[in-house]
Parts: C-alpha cells; sequence; structure tokens
C-alpha cells in the first residue's frame, strides 16, 4: 500500500490510497483540475480510482470532490451528518453515487478493510478513516483537536501514518488570528498541536508497532516544517525513544504540493 499526499493544509487536502493497482481518493480538496494534475504528478492513474472518501464538509477537504466523482462515474464515501454538511457543495450527484457510512463501520474497497474512526472537529459527524491491507495499516489522522483512549486503541497496530501537526502553540498565540479563530483552533474541536501530536506519536510507538510517520496539515501562519519535524523529535527522544526507526521518516508534506510518497511497510 502506498499514500500519496496532494496537497495537505487549510487551502486543500488531497491523498491517494494505492495498493494492487487500485486507488482511494481520500479527501478532494482541491479543484478537479489540480487534482488531476496531482495524480499526473505521482504517476497515478484517474481511472484506477474507485471511490472518494470525505472525512467533513469544510471545503478545504471537499472543494472538487462532486467534479471529481461525476468525471470518473465513483462513488463518495462519507457520514450521513458530512453529507447534510456537503450536499450544497457537492453539486447534482446519483443516488447511487452517494454511499453513508456510520462512525466506526468498517467495510472492504480495494481490497482493503476501511475503518471509519470518529474525531472531533467543528463540523457534523466527522471521522478519520483506518485502512488495512491484512498484511499493513495506516492511517491519515487530521482535523481533530484531541485524540481519545478510543481512539489511540483503533490507532495501535497502525505501521503508518500521517499525522496533523497544525500548529506550535505558542506561535498561535503570538501570531495575527483574531481570539476566536486562536480558541477554535485550539479547542477539542480544532486541530493537533506540534506537541498534542508528539504525544500521540509516543502513545503509539510505545506500543510497539508503528515505524513511519509523515506530519501533515501544517498552518501556513502558525507552524513550519522545521518547527513540527523538530517539536515531535525532542519530544520522542525526552519519552527514551531515540532508537525508534520512526524518528528517521519523520517528514512534513507540502500544503501545496504533492509531497513523498509514504510505503506503508
Amino acid at each position: 500500500m502506498e499514500i500519496h499526499s496532494l496537497a495537505s493544509g487549510s487551502s486543500g487536502n488531497a491523498y491517494i490510497i494505492a495498493h494492487q493497482g487500485r486507488a482511494l481518493l481520500l479527501d478532494a480538496g482541491l479543484s478537479g483540475k489540480r487534482t488531476f494534475a496531482a495524480m499526473a504528478a505521482v504517476g497515478v492513474n484517474p481511472g484506477s480510482v474507485t471511490a472518494i472518501l470525505i472525512t467533513h464538509e469544510h471545503n478545504d477537504h471537499i472543494a472538487g470532490a462532486g467534479i471529481i466523482s461525476r468525471r470518473l462515474g465513483i462513488p463518495l464515501y462519507m457520514t450521513a451528518g458530512t453529507w447534510q454538511g456537503a450536499k450544497g457543495a457537492l453539486g447534482k450527484l446519483a443516488e447511487d453515487k452517494i454511499h453513508l457510512i456510520n462512525a466506526r463501520d468498517r467495510f472492504y474497497l480495494n481490497d482493503i478493510e476501511v475503518t471509519a474512526m470518529p474525531v472531533f472537529h467543528d463540523s457534523q459527524e466527522p471521522v478519520n478513516y483506518i485502512f488495512d491491507t491484512g498484511r499493513h495499516k495506516a492511517v491519515i489522522l487530521t482535523d481533530t483537536g484531541c485524540v481519545t483512549e478510543e481512539m489511540l486503541a483503533v490507532m495501535a497496530n497502525c505501521d503508518a501514518m500521517v499525522l496533523e501537526t497544525n500548529h506550535d502553540s505558542e506561535m498561535l498565540q503570538r501570531g495575527p488570528y483574531p481570539w476566536h479563530l486562536k480558541k477554535r483552533v485550539a479547542s477539542d474541536r480544532g486541530h493537533l498541536s506540534n506537541l498534542q501530536a508528539a504525544r500521540v506519536l509516543a502513545r503509539l510507538v510505545a506500543r510497539g508497532k508503528i515505524t513511519q510517520a509523515y506530519l501533515g496539515h501544517l498552518s501556513a501562519v502558525n507552524n513550519s516544517r522545521e518547527a513540527a519535524i523538530a517539536a515531535v523529535s525532542k519530544y520522542l527522544v525526552a519519552q527514551g525513544m531515540a532508537s525508534e526507526p520512526v524518528l528517521d521518516s519523520l517528514t512534513a508534506l507540502p500544503r501545496h504540493s504533492p509531497g513523498p510518497v509514504l510505503q506503508v511497510k
């Protein structure tokens, strides 16, 4: 299984999960034109994409979803709450192209078991997704203001992950955002800080399975690639995890362009 980040940030999010010649599109927050250009850049044939999975209804996750679904003739998977929040922006879609799921559902697409994991964000019934081929398992964890014990248990056996490091808390507090937006970002229904992400990763490392982590959804204003990697690395080292292979894998994904492929192994 391969994970390609086409873009990761508040200007648009889209990921390709490729496995055995077929692919899933996780979120479609870029225009159709930009999405297809990004697929070409990473060598993914749009004809191999069989479905679009949506995490929640914010525009940076659905902007191109309706267009892409119609152009490729593929279904959209999302919770009922996300559908209620997103349907006005998605445009006209055939009824058989809308697949409503429940949080905690498990279903198969492209010989991958997909688990919908409930998360905490200021949207209607948001989820993230875990992908399990039977041999390897990965999660893309973004757009959640906190991580619960239930979430950690669901992610416990993941070999790899994309992990949100949205903001540096001090940069956020000192930065130019208005107070209400600072509160939103830092809330339990906002986004993970570098330190929160580091704690999540340390908990997963302690369970003994994860070996790769790419950092995603970085704020352009309240974080930097260098700050995110340094914060997560420093925390893991302080926890006695300096020899863990996940440290060598830490990479911050670009906000506006494709990032390095994550080979889940």
